[in-house]
């Protein structure tokens, strides 16, 4: 029995002591009014009074002086990160680009230096009467479709697939070419198509040929008279041109025979009917800047090829002879059996109105543009 009291005895001095000790550490870890920050604590009864006011807890703090200048940095800080997304978006301020260097050798550069004006920006080749020589350049144009002609008028369709045993022209003079060899095949006098469009590789290549083999650099004779023409300055990369030749078993395509008497005679008789002249006749040299060559004709069409045979025109001074009718007010009247027409210039800053009648408008490559109306015959 003593052994059993003195158990229990020892047992609950044990039990006190832990209870001591538990609770000695619950109160040392226990939080104190002096853990908080006094400045900065939340004082509940304010946090409600605001609440119930229909406020919300940022008003709670903003309204809260402690806390003021806290809110207000963060306002500034977020007012600034927003400004800068901001800039980040706005488009970057446009660079004028400085004026653009004209061309000496396009249509603006040479109206330049002749003091015109800027000729707008038109397709130089539209289209018949468009000059092609030393001094106006069409660069490395080619014709928007090629038309393929049997050379002897033999076979009377118009292929407009490549076709190498063919003579090429713009497809816009095919008819009319063809229609010319017809008429002439059936007067009795055939002619052969001997050379039309000529690319300006081709070109390149056929300048740089007749150069070596006469013994010359700039294509010029002992006259100063192109006996050649470089690549871009021909009449051949029109597809306007054509050389052509009197039928025979053997043909010079670089110079084929077409005299002014017997067959090739009466052909120049009729080739304006047509709408083709005569390009480079003797005696024109010093205006055209080119060799005679009675081989090679150009479409300028009606009727202004009719005048320029008649006035014994080449087209170089048709061009300067034309300023002469400036539309609309002065108008050159020319009548053909089929058809009448006024023809007049325009220079290439003219505002003008449209004829209220068919008509048809060709810049020059130089200044402007030639306008053909066409009337019905009375």
């Amino acid at each position: 029995m003593k052994g059993s009291r003195g158990f229990k005895i020892i047992f609950g001095v044990f039990v006190l002591v832990v209870f001591v000790v538990y609770s000695y550490l619950r109160i040392s870890t226990s939080p104190h009014s002096s853990d908080f920050d006094s400045d900065h604590a939340v004082v509940y009864s304010d946090v409600q009074a605001v609440l119930d006011a229909g406020g919300t807890m940022e008003d709670y703090y903003r309204s809260d002086p402690r806390f003021a200048d806290i809110l207000a940095q963060q306002d500034a800080a977020n007012a600034e990160a927003a400004a800068d997304a901001a800039a980040l978006q706005e488009e970057p301020t446009s660079v004028a680009e400085p004026e653009p260097t004209v061309d000496p050798d396009s249509a603006a550069g040479r109206a330049t230096a002749k003091g015109l004006p800027t000729p707008p920006d038109i397709d130089i080749t539209s289209w018949e009467y468009v000059l092609v020589n030393g001094d106006n350049s069409i660069g490395q144009y080619e014709p928007p479709e090629l038309a393929y002609l049997n050379q002897t008028a033999d076979e009377t369709d118009i292929q407009l697939s490549y076709n190498p045993n063919r003579c090429a022209v713009d497809s816009r003079i095919a008819q009319a070419l063809l229609d010319m060899a017809r008429g002439c095949k059936e007067a009795g006098y055939p002619i052969f198509l001997s050379s039309g469009y000529r690319s300006y590789t081709d070109q390149d290549a056929n300048f740089q040929r007749i150069c070596a083999n006469n013994g010359i650099t700039d294509g010029k004779d002992a006259n100063g008279h192109y006996i050649t023409m470089p690549a871009g300055c021909s009449e051949h990369q029109t597809g306007l041109a054509i050389d052509l030749a009197l039928r025979a078993d053997n043909i010079d395509f670089i110079r084929p025979e077409f005299p002014y008497d017997g067959v090739c005679g009466r052909f120049r008789a009729l080739a304006a009917d047509y709408g083709f002249v005569e390009r480079y006749q003797g005696g024109k040299e010093g205006v055209t800047g080119i060799a005679a060559e009675p081989w090679h004709f150009r479409y300028v069409g009606r009727p202004h090829a009719r005048i320029m045979c008649e006035m014994g025109l080449c087209l170089e001074e048709y061009v300067e002879y034309l300023r002469a009718y400036p539309y609309p007010e002065r108008l050159l009247e020319v009548r053909g059996e089929v058809y009448e027409a006024e023809v007049g210039f325009a220079g290439a800053r003219d505002t003008l109105g449209l004829p209220d009648a068919p008509y048809q408008v060709s810049g020059n490559n130089v200044d402007g543009y030639i306008y053909t109306l066409w009337r019905k015959p009375a």
